[in-house]
């Protein structure tokens, strides 16, 4: 009889050993690893909302106590090269703070923004490591750590699922007259809409999800564990998270969503096509058409497409043109008589503009969000720029090269790392790390919340690659 899924998923064929005396680790207990993920899941379901300071704290405070305790007791197993990605993380922060007293250009806004946001990541790095480090000392028991997988999972998946919350209950209300509270609102962010939220946050916080659950679903077809009864949760979350991002109108997150999506269909025809029966390959082409189906839709609906090869001819020409300084003052007209659209215009053009700025100032100007604002105005004061659409760009310039080398560092290692973790634990960092790196290169994204979850999961990844695995199976 063929294993269920779920026994697979989390077979381990040995104990955890410690890495240096080669001792067999007690598991940490199953109460404390269980509210960690729980802590987690409540964590990253409100990451991305608004005025939830609070409860994000609680998290971290609660987490990090928690968290400590495991650092304690599995404290050997942090002096070893794989937990090299927290280390860079740590250099980062000394970095940082090396930068805001001896490098950056504006104190006082720099002082603010290290208490305020490099605070709260420092204080999110114990709840990280502990948990890492709780879950893979109960790798040896698949009952337990299936139940954490359950945890994680949903908590990845409750950014998609709140937005679908608010979305039917401000259906409702509008049929039956119901009062919208402020923290259900479905609006984008402004100064008067405090309680909105910016298209490339969901697209950050969602995309994970459905990049895990491909993941997912493409171990459970390479064992031909596969079918529609045990695999919904992760066929569930794959159109709801391709309609979000068609109801946001998001053109960018349809093309993450394709790119995932091809790399998905290409491995399984690849490699597992033999894997699959007639039901299998049924329900996979249903789900995979009607999400190819809403990202056509979309790409027609949106202009932009259409303009983009004459907008970028324009764009590129930053000397020659320099309406990107300003473009409350117009545009340069495009090789068909045409007006750029302001994206393709804006985000061509800033990415030039700001990798000039990058090798002019390469130690940063000290803010993770408006160094590009800042920098633009000192060198031409009538400039009103904001961001490079890009965050790894962005972030560069706000800490420079050795600050992104830093983070950029930390995150390939991690993913590397997290491929050789047990399934479905690697999908964490194979498909979910892979989807965030996607989205922060052509998203403006640097920001305190994505920064910080970015670099969580970073030195999660790298805790719970700490303990070796006797004889685990390579994900």
């Amino acid at each position: 009889m063929r294993q269920s899924l779920n026994d697979i998923y989390f077979l381990t064929m040995g104990a955890i050993t410690d890495t240096h005396s080669g001792a067999t680790l007690d598991p940490f207990p199953h109460w404390a690893t269980l509210l960690l993920c729980v802590l987690f899941a409540i964590l990253f379901g409100v990451w991305i909302l608004p005025h939830t300071v609070f409860l994000r704290l609680f998290c971290f405070v609660s987490g990090g106590l928690l968290g400590l305790w495991a650092i304690y007791r599995y404290r050997s197993l942090l002096w070893q090269k794989r937990s090299l990605p927290i280390a860079l993380i740590l250099l980062l922060l000394l970095w940082v703070t090396i930068h805001l007293f001896w490098i950056g250009k504006d104190f006082n806004a720099q002082s603010l923004e290290y208490a305020k946001i490099w605070k709260k990541i420092a204080l999110s790095l114990p709840f990280a490591i502990g948990l890492g480090l709780a879950i893979a000392s109960n790798f040896s028991n698949p009952i337990k750590c299936r139940r954490y997988w359950q945890i994680i999972f949903l908590g990845f998946c409750l950014p998609t699922l709140i937005y679908f919350a608010k979305l039917t209950y401000a259906k409702f209300s509008a049929i039956y007259g119901y009062p919208i509270p402020n923290y259900l609102l479905l609006i984008p962010y402004d100064a008067v809409n405090p309680f909105g939220l910016a298209r490339a946050w969901y697209v950050f916080f969602c995309l994970p999800a459905f990049a895990i659950a491909l993941g997912c679903l493409a171990r459970q077809i390479e064992l031909s564990t596969f079918t529609p009864t045990n695999s919904w949760p992760y066929i569930v979350i794959l159109p709801m998270t391709v309609f979000l991002f068609f109801i946001e109108s998001d053109r960018l997150g349809m093309v993450y969503i394709t790119i995932l999506l091809m790399l998905f269909l290409g491995l399984v025809f690849s490699r597992y096509f033999k894997n699959l029966g007639w039901g299998g390959w049924a329900a996979l082409m249903v789900v995979a058409s009607i999400s190819l189906g809403l990202v056509g839709v979309s790409v027609t609906k949106n202009l932009q497409w259409k303009t983009l090869v004459a907008d970028a001819k324009v764009a590129v020409q930053v000397d020659r043109f320099d309406h990107w300084k300003n473009r409350s003052k117009g545009y340069p007209i495009n090789e068909n008589g045409q007006i750029p659209t302001d994206s393709n215009y804006s985000r061509i053009a800033w990415a030039i503009v700001g990798s000039h700025l990058l090798l002019e100032n390469p130690l940063g100007y000290g803010l993770m969000s408006i160094s590009f604002s800042a920098l633009g105005k000192a060198k031409w004061p009538d400039s009103d720029l904001s961001w490079t659409h890009s965050a790894w760009l962005d972030f560069a310039l706000g800490y420079g090269f050795p600050g992104v080398i830093l983070l950029g560092l930390a995150t390939w290692l991690a993913w590397r790392q997290s491929t050789k973790l047990q399934a479905p634990w690697c999908q964490i960092g194979r498909w979910g790390l892979l989807a965030m790196t996607l989205v922060m290169t052509t998203k403006e994204v640097s920001a305190e919340t994505v920064i910080n979850a970015l670099v969580f999961l970073i030195v999660w990844l790298a805790a719970i690659s700490l303990a070796k695995i006797g004889k685990a199976r390579i994900c």
